[in-house]
Parts: C-alpha cells; sequence; structure tokens
C-alpha cells in the first residue's frame, strides 16, 4: 500500500497498515493467502463490534503472509466502500458525477482514500447513518451467473479486502493499490452528500426496470389500514394522483436538482444545501435528513402522510376526511364513500 504525505511516498506493510487502522478506529480482519478472499478467523464477527488490539494485529500480520480486510459499518466509525467492479465503470461514474456538478464531491472522497482492486476501484468515506450491502448498478449478461455487478457497496455487517494485500489474496493474484489518502484521511460526508452520491451509481444500472414495485415504508410509526369492501383508500388515490411538487412547494420548500428519477430538496428557512430527497431507490417517498422540519428524519414517508403533517397537524383522520370532500376516492365505489377509512 501506498501512503502519500505532503513531500514523501512510503510503501507500507499489512501489519504496518493494521496498526494506522487501529489508530484510525477502523476494524479489519486477516485474510486468507489462497485466493478464496475468506477470512483466516474461525468467526469475525466480534469484530464487527470491536476493533482489534495492538496484539491480535502482531499475532494476525507480523511475518506472515495474508491479507487485510476493512470491516464497515458503524464499528469503524460509519465506515462505507463504494466498490466499482471495473476501471470502465468507474470511468462512466466519474463522467456522471461531473455532468452532475458534483466533481467537488468526489474529489474529496478520492483525496481520503481511493484504492485500485485487482479489477476496479474501492473508495472510501464515513457517514452518520449507512445500511448494509447494497447493489447501486447490475448489467445482464447472456450465460451464467446472467448478472454481474457494477457498482455496489460494502456498508453495516460487511467488509472489503484493501490494500496492500497481494499475491495470492485474490484468484487474479493480483495486489490491492493505495493511490490516493491513507486510513487516517478518510473523509466524513453528509447524510445528503451520500444519497446523492448513490444517486449516480443507481443511473449506472442496466437491468430492466421491474414493471412493479413494492417499496417498504421505513416509518414503523404510520399504521396501514385495509378497507372492509376491498376499494383503494383516499390515501392511496391520492396518493397516486398527487406530484411531490404539488405537496412540498407550496409549503415553501424548492427543487434543488433531480438525479436519475430522484428528486432532492431543500427545506424552507435554508438558502443553500439538501434537506430532503423523494423517489429514494425507486420508493414515490420522501427521505427527510435534516432534523428541522416537522417530519422526522430518517424514515421514508408517502405523500398521504407527508400531507397530513403539513394540512392536517398530524390528523389522519381529519386528512382523509378532507381528501375524500376533494374527490379523492376511488371510483369504482357503489357504496357511500364517506364511510371510507383511510390509507397512508
Amino acid at each position: 500500500m501506498t501512503l502519500s504525505s505532503p513531500g514523501s511516498i512510503r510503501t507500507l506493510s499489512v501489519y504496518q497498515t493494521a496498526l494506522v487502522a487501529i489508530r484510525a478506529g477502523i476494524s479489519f480482519i486477516p485474510i486468507q493467502a489462497d485466493g478464496s478472499k475468506r477470512p483466516d478467523l474461525q468467526s469475525w464477527k466480534e469484530f464487527q463490534r470491536r476493533v482489534p488490539t495492538l496484539q491480535e494485529a502482531r499475532i494476525w500480520f507480523y511475518g506472515k503472509q495474508r491479507g487485510i480486510a476493512f470491516v464497515t459499518g458503524a464499528v469503524s466509525g460509519g465506515l462505507e466502500m463504494l466498490d466499482f467492479d471495473s476501471h470502465a465503470a468507474y470511468e462512466e461514474f466519474i463522467a456522471h458525477m461531473h455532468l452532475e456538478g458534483l466533481t467537488w464531491l468526489l474529489e474529496r472522497i478520492e483525496q481520503g482514500y481511493k484504492e485500485f482492486s485487482p479489477k476496479g476501484v474501492h473508495l472510501y468515506y464515513r457517514c452518520a447513518l449507512i445500511e448494509g450491502n447494497k447493489k447501486l448498478a447490475q448489467c445482464s449478461l447472456q450465460e451464467p451467473p446472467w448478472v454481474i455487478s457494477k457498482i455496489e457497496t460494502r456498508g453495516e455487517g460487511g467488509y472489503s479486502i484493501g490494500a496492500p494485500s497481494c499475491g495470492r489474496v485474490h484468484p487474479s493474484g493480483q495486489p490491492y493499490q493505495l493511490v490516493a489518502g491513507n486510513l487516517a484521511t478518510i473523509q466524513t460526508i453528509a447524510q445528503e452528500d451520500r444519497a446523492v452520491l448513490l444517486s449516480v451509481a443507481r443511473m449506472l444500472d442496466e437491468m430492466p426496470v421491474k414493471e412493479e414495485q413494492h417499496p417498504r415504508d421505513a416509518n414503523r410509526s404510520y399504521k396501514k389500514y385495509q378497507s372492509q369492501h376491498g376499494e383503494r383508500l383516499p390515501g392511496h388515490v391520492f396518493n397516486e394522483r398527487i406530484t411531490w411538487a404539488e405537496i412540498l412547494e407550496p409549503h415553501g420548500w424548492t427543487r434543488v436538482t433531480s438525479i436519475g428519477n430522484e428528486d432532492f430538496w431543500r427545506r424552507p428557512g435554508k438558502d443553500r444545501g439538501i434537506s430532503a430527497s423523494t423517489n429514494y431507490e425507486g420508493s414515490d417517498f420522501l427521505y427527510v435528513f435534516s432534523t428541522s422540519t416537522i417530519f422526522e428524519p430518517r424514515v421514508g414517508i408517502s405523500k398521504f402522510a407527508a400531507y397530513t403533517f403539513l394540512e392536517h397537524g398530524g390528523d389522519f383522520s381529519e386528512a382523509a376526511k378532507a381528501l375524500v370532500a376533494q374527490g379523492y376516492v376511488d371510483e369504482r365505489n357503489d357504496h357511500d364513500p364517506t364511510s371510507v377509512d383511510y390509507g397512508s
């Protein structure tokens, strides 16, 4: 692994890299040098919860031919890795970041930590809230394995082999090489910056669009209702007919940009930055990053739920009655629409 600093370049061993990781608060595990990419431990789950000790680092790596993998997630301070399966995928990603005016974000992350894997590129950064491993962009093949990943993350509960692992650690026999930054300079980015970063990555997905999606509402405090008559409820009809602009803009929200199918918004009273996104991962939900709004942050809410909080102070019954009065009812209903329950 090459560690760059002003006026000097030096190469660290795997053992020295482990010591730097400890100082940087990054958990890690040893990797077998047999091309399997498997941990060289009976169980590595413990290191999803704690950083190894200096003694463990010495036992694992000093004078040993092993690779090293960094454990991502909360144990390593919200560490996440963006994995590009090929240099071509990374170049495509760079081009889209430039087009979206996000060169500054890419350069900041690259300068913090960028490495070449035997096949592609790894970018590391930290964020206060990350999820598990996610496949962001894939493409189909005409033969097994039929689908391959172009871009994915290593997040909570995951690990990623990193520099200076080399030799037999990877099936190709090729090394992992650090090209910019080091473990001590990994950047911490805001949740909204991570959102746009991953949104750009999803633009590179080449898989056919699914005809129907059933996103999971992350806000478990909103109860789901079913009509006794089987019709779509007012909230459901409202969700289908209304746009997010019609809900948010009258209340002072400003659409900042669109990336792929996702829109990014700024809350009222703020003159810069991003406060929320809509249609995150195709969900058609509002996902708020800011803690300075009436919405609960970091959960997905439907259009009906957002309307209820903005127009009716969180009273879902009153909101449903108002929607019925405005004509948001299932046109197939053959009974009194005023008796219809509401949907979230």
